[in-house]
Order: structure tokens, then C-alpha cells, then sequence
């Protein structure tokens, strides 16, 4: 038995216990539903085109609203519920020692499980995307494959992200309880408060340099260390990798941004995109989030005495 045995089992159990088929049915009426809602029924012909859907991006002064955003928020919670308890509930029945007792390596046993996993994710969403393809096809929706394909593999990233998060999580914690503590906290820090902290950053970081005396730190500086942190939020990265797919560059980087944040970045994004803003350095960021959390959960696995 080895890696690929391992995510084979992985996915033959949410086959069984119709986890992929709940998944599945959610993500097709979610994704699928909403394209049927928007080009069936509530937009007339000269505005059917698919990136009125999946590039559907308004800034309501106090906060902002984005199809992909709003997909990426639940996907990071399916994909997490689906994860977190991989390992530590095998733990807690017994049966990893089962497992590890075949010829089977804990190596074999983290990757098995992140590919296991993400492949019931990325099945589970790829369905609803099919679905809502059918339906753009059926209600004559225009659709530009040159962002409708790429964002349907970073929504695909973004899952493996998350379950990687999750599994993870559920490497280093010593019980299904704390993995499920952990997990719900994570959520709420992604979801909700990493904006406000990012934020609160570059602001302390202002206040240390002004009382050490060496000076405030300029408007764009601080801008952009509050930026890049919110970039490093796996969500919003994903969010603005998919804005440049529909509006480019420089208006995608001030996408979720406050109206503060776009009058400063706004000048210095136009004249170019800086480096460590880059479409290379978010796609970096993405892919770290799959790699990191799971690398980081073998580390602490690998040490742990079961």
C-alpha cells in the first residue's frame, strides 16, 4: 500500500458515506444555480455574458460584494470540514495505528489523504462548474474561456489550499475536538478578521516608529505593508487573481480595498504593478498555502508518538 492506495481509499469512503454526493449536489446548485438565476431569469440578452457572473465585482463603499469572493468563503469551509478531521479521528479510534501498520509510511499516509481529500473537493466543484457551463451554453451566454477556464483552476487551487489547511490542522492537533476548535478559528480569522488586522498593523508599526523617533512612515508605505498582508490571506488572493482575469492588473489589485487604501495605491499601481504584487507573486502565495500547512503538518506528525 502506498500514497496513491491510501487516496484511493480516501475518496472510495466519501463515495460511501455520500459526502462527494452532499459536496457535489451543493456545489451544482450553488455555482449552477446562481449562473440559471442570473442568465435564466434576471438578466436581460445584451447583458448575458458569463463575467457578469464570475467577474461580478461592486465596491459598496462600506464593504465590498464578489461572486468569487462569496465562492471562495464557502469553498474554504467545505473544503476545511472536509480535512480537519483526517487524521486526528484516526487517531482517536485506533485505526491509524491499522493503517501504519500496512506497508505504509507516514508520508504515504499525509499525501494519500491531502490527494484523497482535495480529489473529492475538486470532483465535487468541478461539477458545479460543468453544471453552470450547461447553463450558460443553454441560455446563450457569451463566455470568454480565456477567464472562465483559468478561474475554474484557481477555484480549484483555492480548494486544495484549504484542504491543506485542514489537514494540516488536524496533523499537529492531539484530538478531533481541538482540530475542530482550531479549524472553526482559523475560518473565522480568514473570514472575517484578517482584514482588520492587516489594517491594524502598519498603523502599530507607524506608532513604534514615531516613539523610537525615527519618523512616520509614509502613506504608500504604510498602504502597502496593509495590502500585502491581506494578500497573504489565501481568500484574497484567490479574489484578486480572479479580478485579473476579468479586469486586469492594476484595477484587480483594488479590488476589496477601502477608499483610503485605493486614493494612496491607486497612482503607483498605474505606473506598474511593484514585484511582491505581482500575478507570479500571488500565484506564489496560493501555491504555498497547499504546500506549507501540509509540510508543516508531517513535521509534527513525523514526531509524534501514536
Amino acid at each position: 500500500m502506498t500514497w496513491q492506495a491510501v487516496a484511493r481509499k480516501e475518496f472510495d469512503d466519501a463515495v460511501r458515506s455520500r459526502w462527494l454526493h452532499g459536496a457535489t449536489a451543493f456545489f451544482v446548485l450553488f455555482v449552477g444555480g446562481a449562473a440559471l438565476l442570473a442568465f435564466g431569469f434576471l438578466l436581460p440578452q445584451d447583458l448575458k455574458d458569463a463575467s457578469n457572473l464570475f467577474g461580478f465585482f461592486v465596491d459598496l463603499g462600506i464593504f465590498s460584494l464578489s461572486f468569487p469572493g462569496l465562492l471562495a468563503l464557502v469553498l474554504g469551509f467545505i473544503a476545511l470540514s472536509t480535512s480537519y478531521g483526517s487524521i486526528t479521528q484516526e487517531r482517536e479510534t485506533g485505526s491509524i495505528k491499522l493503517a501504519l501498520s500496512l506497508p505504509n509510511s507516514r508520508t504515504d499516509l499525509v499525501a494519500g489523504k491531502l490527494l484523497g481529500r482535495g480529489a473529492v473537493v475538486v470532483v465535487a466543484l468541478l461539477t458545479g462548474f460543468l453544471a453552470a457551463f450547461v447553463v450558460l451554453v443553454g441560455t446563450g451566454t457569451a463566455v470568454s474561456y480565456g477567464s472562465f477556464v483559468p478561474m475554474v483552476a484557481l477555484t480549484a487551487l483555492l480548494a486544495l489550499a484549504f484542504v491543506s489547511i485542514g489537514l494540516g490542522i488536524s496533523a499537529v492537533a492531539d484530538s478531533n475536538r481541538e482540530a475542530t476548535l482550531a479549524t472553526l478559528g482559523l475560518f473565522l480569522i480568514f473570514g472575517i478578521l484578517w482584514k482588520p488586522i492587516a489594517e491594524g498593523i502598519p498603523k502599530l508599526l507607524n506608532y513604534v516608529a514615531e516613539e523610537a523617533g525615527v519618523g512616520a512612515l509614509e502613506n504608500v508605505t504604510r498602504v502597502q505593508i496593509g495590502l500585502f498582508l491581506k494578500y497573504l490571506n489565501p481568500l484574497r488572493t484567490y479574489e484578486t487573481l480572479t479580478a485579473q482575469l476579468y479586469y486586469g492588473p492594476a484595477r484587480a489589485r483594488l479590488v476589496s480595498s477601502t477608499v483610503g487604501e485605493q486614493l494612496v495605491i491607486a497612482p503607483v499601481f498605474e505606473q506598474g504593478i511593484p514585484p511582491y504584487f505581482s500575478g507570479a507573486a500571488m500565484m506564489t502565495i496560493l501555491l504555498a498555502w497547499i504546500a506549507v500547512p501540509t509540510l508543516v503538518g508531517y513535521y509534527v506528525f513525523e514526531k509524534q508518538d501514536l
